[in-house]
Protein backbone atom coordinates (compact mmCIF):
# COMPACT_ATOMS: atom_id res chain seq x y z
CA UNK A 1 0.00 0.00 0.00
CA UNK A 2 1.26 3.79 -0.94
CA UNK A 3 2.32 5.63 1.65
CA UNK A 4 1.11 9.37 1.91
CA UNK A 5 4.56 11.32 1.47
CA UNK A 6 4.98 14.39 4.50
CA UNK A 7 2.70 17.26 3.20
CA UNK A 8 5.63 19.49 2.03
CA UNK A 9 6.89 22.87 2.64
CA UNK A 10 4.66 22.74 6.24
CA UNK A 11 6.48 23.06 9.37
CA UNK A 12 7.60 19.70 11.62
CA UNK A 13 8.85 18.50 14.59
CA UNK A 14 10.80 15.57 14.57
CA UNK A 15 8.96 14.31 11.84
CA UNK A 16 5.68 15.42 12.60
CA UNK A 17 3.38 18.31 11.34
CA UNK A 18 2.80 20.87 14.22
CA UNK A 19 -1.14 20.56 12.93
CA UNK A 20 -0.48 17.22 14.08
CA UNK A 21 1.13 18.18 17.50
CA UNK A 22 -1.67 20.48 18.44
CA UNK A 23 -4.49 18.78 17.44
CA UNK A 24 -3.26 15.93 19.58
CA UNK A 25 -2.32 18.62 22.22
CA UNK A 26 -6.47 19.86 22.05
CA UNK A 27 -7.92 16.39 22.38
CA UNK A 28 -5.41 16.05 25.52
CA UNK A 29 -6.15 18.82 27.35
CA UNK A 30 -10.43 19.26 26.07
CA UNK A 31 -10.54 15.46 26.85
CA UNK A 32 -9.35 15.95 30.80
CA UNK A 33 -12.60 16.77 31.77
CA UNK A 34 -14.05 13.56 31.29
CA UNK A 35 -13.13 11.14 34.10
CA UNK A 36 -12.33 7.24 33.24
CA UNK A 37 -10.69 6.25 36.42
CA UNK A 38 -10.86 7.33 39.89
CA UNK A 39 -7.89 7.73 41.94
CA UNK A 40 -8.07 4.71 44.77
CA UNK A 41 -7.96 7.42 47.48
CA UNK A 42 -9.44 10.08 45.72
CA UNK A 43 -8.67 13.53 45.11
CA UNK A 44 -8.73 12.96 41.34
CA UNK A 45 -9.15 10.74 38.71
CA UNK A 46 -7.59 9.78 35.22
CA UNK A 47 -9.49 11.17 32.48
CA UNK A 48 -10.49 9.98 28.80
CA UNK A 49 -7.39 12.46 27.34
CA UNK A 50 -4.86 10.74 29.84
CA UNK A 51 -6.06 7.14 28.76
CA UNK A 52 -6.96 7.38 25.10
CA UNK A 53 -5.30 10.13 23.40
CA UNK A 54 -1.69 10.40 25.48
CA UNK A 55 -1.06 7.04 25.00
CA UNK A 56 -1.65 8.15 21.21
CA UNK A 57 -0.02 10.78 20.96
CA UNK A 58 3.35 8.37 22.01
CA UNK A 59 1.82 5.41 19.55
CA UNK A 60 1.66 7.67 16.06
CA UNK A 61 3.69 10.48 16.57
CA UNK A 62 6.94 8.62 19.01
CA UNK A 63 8.00 10.09 22.31
CA UNK A 64 9.47 13.61 21.05
CA UNK A 65 6.55 14.90 19.42
CA UNK A 66 4.37 13.22 21.69
CA UNK A 67 6.02 14.75 24.83
CA UNK A 68 5.21 18.32 23.33
CA UNK A 69 1.73 17.67 22.36
CA UNK A 70 1.12 15.89 26.19
CA UNK A 71 2.46 18.83 27.75
CA UNK A 72 0.34 21.15 25.52
CA UNK A 73 -2.47 18.77 26.70
CA UNK A 74 -1.50 19.16 30.28
CA UNK A 75 -1.53 22.84 30.39
CA UNK A 76 -4.57 22.82 28.81
CA UNK A 77 -6.07 20.15 31.04
CA UNK A 78 -4.49 21.66 34.01
CA UNK A 79 -6.23 25.32 33.97
CA UNK A 80 -9.80 23.28 32.79
CA UNK A 81 -9.62 20.00 34.69
CA UNK A 82 -7.82 20.62 37.96
CA UNK A 83 -9.17 17.48 39.37
CA UNK A 84 -7.31 15.15 36.28
CA UNK A 85 -4.07 17.68 37.37
CA UNK A 86 -4.46 17.95 41.04
CA UNK A 87 -0.63 18.92 41.35
CA UNK A 88 -0.91 21.98 38.54
CA UNK A 89 2.16 22.71 36.47
CA UNK A 90 3.85 19.36 37.81
CA UNK A 91 1.09 17.41 36.86
CA UNK A 92 1.00 18.74 33.31
CA UNK A 93 4.39 16.74 32.86
CA UNK A 94 3.72 13.62 35.03
CA UNK A 95 -0.08 13.24 33.86
CA UNK A 96 0.62 14.77 31.02
CA UNK A 97 3.91 15.08 28.72
CA UNK A 98 5.23 11.88 30.61
CA UNK A 99 2.50 9.36 28.85
CA UNK A 100 2.83 10.21 25.16
CA UNK A 101 6.79 9.89 26.32
CA UNK A 102 6.73 6.29 27.50
CA UNK A 103 4.32 5.35 24.79
CA UNK A 104 6.43 6.37 22.98
CA UNK A 105 10.12 5.07 23.94
CA UNK A 106 8.80 1.59 24.18
CA UNK A 107 9.47 1.72 20.46
CA UNK A 108 12.97 -0.78 20.19
CA UNK A 109 14.25 2.16 18.44
CA UNK A 110 14.37 4.28 21.51
CA UNK A 111 15.77 1.31 23.94
CA UNK A 112 19.44 3.36 24.85
CA UNK A 113 16.57 5.75 26.65
CA UNK A 114 14.05 4.10 28.10
CA UNK A 115 16.41 1.18 29.64
CA UNK A 116 18.36 3.46 31.43
CA UNK A 117 15.17 6.02 32.00
CA UNK A 118 13.17 2.90 33.93
CA UNK A 119 15.46 2.18 35.87
CA UNK A 120 16.45 5.38 37.15
CA UNK A 121 13.64 6.20 38.40
CA UNK A 122 12.77 2.41 40.15
CA UNK A 123 15.79 3.34 42.02
CA UNK A 124 14.00 6.75 42.91
CA UNK A 125 10.95 4.91 43.75
CA UNK A 126 12.90 2.47 46.16
CA UNK A 127 15.12 5.18 48.36
CA UNK A 128 12.81 8.39 48.46
CA UNK A 129 11.92 9.69 49.96
CA UNK A 130 10.96 6.85 52.90
CA UNK A 131 14.45 5.99 52.90
CA UNK A 132 16.35 9.10 52.37
CA UNK A 133 15.50 11.17 53.76
CA UNK A 134 13.09 9.08 55.60
CA UNK A 135 12.40 10.00 59.12
CA UNK A 136 14.64 12.98 58.75
CA UNK A 137 12.69 14.90 56.23
CA UNK A 138 9.29 13.69 57.66
CA UNK A 139 8.73 10.98 55.88
CA UNK A 140 8.05 7.30 58.34
CA UNK A 141 10.12 4.65 57.66
CA UNK A 142 9.19 2.13 54.44
CA UNK A 143 8.03 -1.10 55.64
CA UNK A 144 10.42 -3.86 53.97
CA UNK A 145 10.26 -6.18 52.36
CA UNK A 146 7.32 -4.92 51.91
CA UNK A 147 7.40 -1.52 50.34
CA UNK A 148 9.91 -3.02 47.48
CA UNK A 149 7.86 -5.57 46.97
CA UNK A 150 4.39 -3.55 46.24
CA UNK A 151 6.28 -2.44 42.72
CA UNK A 152 6.22 -5.79 41.58
CA UNK A 153 4.15 -4.48 38.22
CA UNK A 154 7.19 -2.48 37.58
CA UNK A 155 9.49 -5.04 37.82
CA UNK A 156 7.47 -7.68 35.57
CA UNK A 157 7.26 -4.81 32.96
CA UNK A 158 10.51 -4.11 32.74
CA UNK A 159 11.58 -7.63 32.30
CA UNK A 160 8.38 -8.29 29.87
CA UNK A 161 10.09 -5.36 27.83
CA UNK A 162 13.88 -6.93 27.83
CA UNK A 163 12.35 -10.03 27.20
CA UNK A 164 10.17 -8.74 23.96
CA UNK A 165 12.76 -6.55 22.84
CA UNK A 166 13.80 -8.19 19.76
CA UNK A 167 10.60 -8.69 18.16
CA UNK A 168 7.47 -6.63 19.47
CA UNK A 169 8.49 -4.19 16.50
CA UNK A 170 7.37 -6.84 14.26
CA UNK A 171 4.24 -8.20 16.36
CA UNK A 172 2.48 -4.89 15.54
CA UNK A 173 3.45 -4.02 12.35
CA UNK A 174 1.48 -3.72 9.40
CA UNK A 175 2.39 -7.33 7.97
CA UNK A 176 1.93 -9.59 11.22
CA UNK A 177 -1.19 -11.51 11.78
CA UNK A 178 -4.06 -10.26 14.12
CA UNK A 179 -3.49 -12.33 16.23
CA UNK A 180 -0.18 -10.90 17.26
CA UNK A 181 -0.63 -7.23 16.85
CA UNK A 182 -3.99 -7.73 19.30
CA UNK A 183 -1.26 -9.52 21.99
CA UNK A 184 1.63 -7.04 20.81
CA UNK A 185 -0.91 -3.92 21.55
CA UNK A 186 -1.32 -5.72 24.91
CA UNK A 187 2.30 -6.30 25.67
CA UNK A 188 3.29 -3.11 24.48
CA UNK A 189 0.46 -1.01 26.64
CA UNK A 190 1.35 -3.10 29.44
CA UNK A 191 4.95 -1.94 29.24
CA UNK A 192 4.29 1.32 28.65
CA UNK A 193 2.15 1.34 31.82
CA UNK A 194 4.09 -0.76 34.03
CA UNK A 195 6.89 1.92 33.06
CA UNK A 196 5.11 5.34 33.67
CA UNK A 197 3.26 4.65 36.84
CA UNK A 198 6.97 4.53 38.27
CA UNK A 199 7.39 8.40 38.05
CA UNK A 200 3.57 9.70 38.20
CA UNK A 201 3.11 7.70 41.92
CA UNK A 202 5.92 8.25 43.70
CA UNK A 203 6.01 11.76 42.90
CA UNK A 204 2.64 12.21 44.11
CA UNK A 205 3.28 10.09 47.17
CA UNK A 206 6.33 12.08 48.06
CA UNK A 207 4.85 15.46 47.80
CA UNK A 208 1.26 14.38 50.06
CA UNK A 209 3.16 12.70 51.87
CA UNK A 210 1.68 9.84 51.80
CA UNK A 211 2.02 6.90 54.58
CA UNK A 212 4.33 4.03 53.25
CA UNK A 213 1.47 1.67 53.93
CA UNK A 214 -0.96 3.85 51.82
CA UNK A 215 1.77 3.26 49.31
CA UNK A 216 1.96 -0.56 49.85
CA UNK A 217 -1.80 -0.61 49.50
CA UNK A 218 -1.74 1.81 46.44
CA UNK A 219 0.42 -0.17 44.84
CA UNK A 220 -1.06 -3.40 45.53
CA UNK A 221 -4.69 -2.19 44.02
CA UNK A 222 -3.20 -0.74 41.04
CA UNK A 223 -3.04 -3.93 39.31
CA UNK A 224 -6.79 -3.69 38.67
CA UNK A 225 -7.49 -0.43 39.55
CA UNK A 226 -5.12 1.47 37.24
CA UNK A 227 -3.28 -1.04 35.12
CA UNK A 228 -6.40 -3.41 33.69
CA UNK A 229 -8.51 -0.60 32.68
CA UNK A 230 -5.97 1.53 30.92
CA UNK A 231 -4.15 -1.54 29.54
CA UNK A 232 -7.38 -2.71 28.27
CA UNK A 233 -8.86 0.53 26.68
CA UNK A 234 -5.56 1.90 24.93
CA UNK A 235 -4.83 -1.48 23.09
CA UNK A 236 -8.56 -1.07 21.57
CA UNK A 237 -8.25 2.74 20.84
CA UNK A 238 -4.80 2.05 19.93
CA UNK A 239 -5.07 -1.18 17.27
CA UNK A 240 -8.41 0.68 16.01
CA UNK A 241 -6.28 3.84 15.11
CA UNK A 242 -3.42 2.56 13.92
CA UNK A 243 -4.96 -0.01 11.45
CA UNK A 244 -7.38 2.46 10.06
CA UNK A 245 -3.98 4.84 9.68
CA UNK A 246 -2.32 1.95 7.96
CA UNK A 247 -5.38 1.45 5.41
CA UNK A 248 -5.79 4.74 4.45
CA UNK A 249 -2.52 5.06 3.17
CA UNK A 250 -2.16 7.89 5.72
CA UNK A 251 1.59 9.84 6.76
CA UNK A 252 3.89 8.16 8.87
CA UNK A 253 5.49 9.80 11.60
CA UNK A 254 9.08 8.14 11.86
CA UNK A 255 8.76 8.27 15.53
CA UNK A 256 5.71 5.90 15.69
CA UNK A 257 4.80 2.34 15.52
CA UNK A 258 2.41 2.92 12.54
Amino acid sequence: MSITPAPKRKAAIFGVPLAWIAAFGALIGVFSIVPMIFYIFGGGFISAGMVIFSPLAGIIMGPWAGYIAGLIGGLIGMLISPASYPLGFIDANLSGAFIPLYWGLVKKNYWKFMIPWWILWIIVALIWPYHIPGPAGGYKEAPEPYYSLSWAWTYIGFALYLATLKFLNNWISENSTTTKKIAGFIIYNFIANTAWMVPWKIIYFALLKYPPETVVADNIISWWAYTLPMVVATTIIAYAVVEAMRKSGMYRPPGGVV
